[in-house]
This record gives C-alpha cells, structure tokens and sequence, in this order.
C-alpha cells in the first residue's frame, strides 16, 4: 500500500471510525485501554517513567514551538519573505484549532483521573500531541531547510516525512506507556496525523520559490550580441 494512495486514505480514515465506535460503544479497544493503564500504573515508575517521558515531551506544542519561531524568523530573513513566517502561524493556529474541535466532540477523562466517562470533562480525545508531533515537528524540519540551506542534503524531502512519521508514532506510544493517554486516544491520532501530513504535503507552504527562467537559453555572446542591438 502505497503512501498517499486511495487504499492508503481508506485504511487510515476506516481506522479512525472503527476506533472512535468502539470509543462510543465501550468496545472490545476501551477494554483494552484499562488494561494498559493498569499495567502502566504498575510497571512505569520512577527512572522509567521518566525516561519514557522524554519521548512524550516531543508532541509538546509549548516546546515545538520555540523552537519554530527562531527558525522561520531566520527563514523569513534569509529569504527576504515574511512568507514562512505566516504559514508557520497559520498552520500552529489551524492545528490547535482542529484539536479543540475533535476534543471538544468527544469530552474524555484522562487516565490519571483514574476513571474513563465520556461527556461529562476532559478533553483526552484524541491525542494532541500525537498530532503535533506528526505536523509540528514537520514544520521544524522544513524551516531548517530553508533556514539552513546547507542542510537540504542531509535532509531531503522524503527523509523529512519519515522523521516526521516517526517522531508522531514514538510520541503516541510514549504518552500511552506513561498513562498520559488512552491508547485509544493515540491510535485515532496515528490514523489522522498522517493525513494531516500528507495534506501539508501536498500544499507544498514552505517550498522556496525560483527565479523564472529566461526563454533564451542560448549562448552567452547571442545574449550580448542582443543587448548591444538595443543599445545601439
């Protein structure tokens, strides 16, 4: 299955349904998520819970996105544009927005609460720092590249999604394993940031513009041979 491929779209859309039913109807998955709270509740302690926090740290909007104002304020100087400055508010702004909406939906208790009810408080569903480790970290990684243009080779375009995939995928199962989320939480967001991705990819906000081309593509002396014509 290829990425960004129509089977691709369907599986992940049909994954985010199936969850968000079983989220609803106290299916077979919310079972499951007692069961990882409980273990979590048990096993993760101390020097482990503070180790595994460090990974849930890199879906935290407050951090990602110091680290984004430096870089598009460099981008935006390099290139003379406040053009990657504004898309980086635009997408920080949407982002949040969109997650206030999906939680807003449907209120969750957090698993620290020590009980799972849904409409009454919280806003666990789904996972926001799973999508921003998916977006927010994207964003990072395309700022240095116009920011540093020295860094494109390390950090080519397909290399840059994959960083980006990975970062939101070790975030969600971070915030699972130290009880910050319902697994159920987290794999609505895996569904949902990749195609959030994908979108970001397609919109292409952060590709540096070309000078355009000249339609002579001639020889030097037939373009100076030219311009003495017009001076004569």
């Amino acid at each position: 299955m290829r990425w960004g491929s129509r089977n691709w779209y369907a599986v992940l859309v049909a994954v985010m349904v199936l969850v968000t039913v079983d989220v609803l109807l106290d299916g077979p998955l919310r079972h499951v998520d007692r069961a990882v709270h409980y273990w979590s509740d048990a096993h993760i302690q101390g020097r482990r819970l503070t180790a595994v926090d460090v990974f849930a740290a890199l879906g935290q909007r407050g951090y990602l996105v110091r680290i984004i104002v430096p870089l598009a304020i460099i981008a935006a100087i390099r290139v003379r544009s406040l053009r990657y400055l504004w898309a980086s508010v635009l997408i920080v702004g949407v982002l949040s927005l969109l997650q206030v909406l999906l939680k807003a939906a449907i209120p969750r208790t957090f698993p620290i609460s020590g009980t799972d009810v849904l409409f009454v408080r919280g806003d666990a569903y789904p996972s926001g720092h799973t999508l921003n480790g998916f977006v927010l970290v994207w964003i990072i990684l395309e700022l240095v590249v116009v920011a540093f243009p020295a860094a494109s080779g390390a950090l080519p375009p397909r290399r840059r999604r994959d960083i980006a995939v990975v970062t939101g995928t070790v975030t969600a199962v971070a915030l699972t394993v130290v009880d910050k989320h319902w697994l159920t939480d987290c794999l609505f967001s895996l569904a949902l940031g990749p195609v959030l991705l994908q979108c970001l990819l397609l919109l292409d906000p952060f590709a540096t513009r070309r000078g355009r081309e000249r339609p002579d593509s001639g020889p030097a002396h037939r373009t100076r041979r030219a311009w003495r014509g017009l001076v004569r």
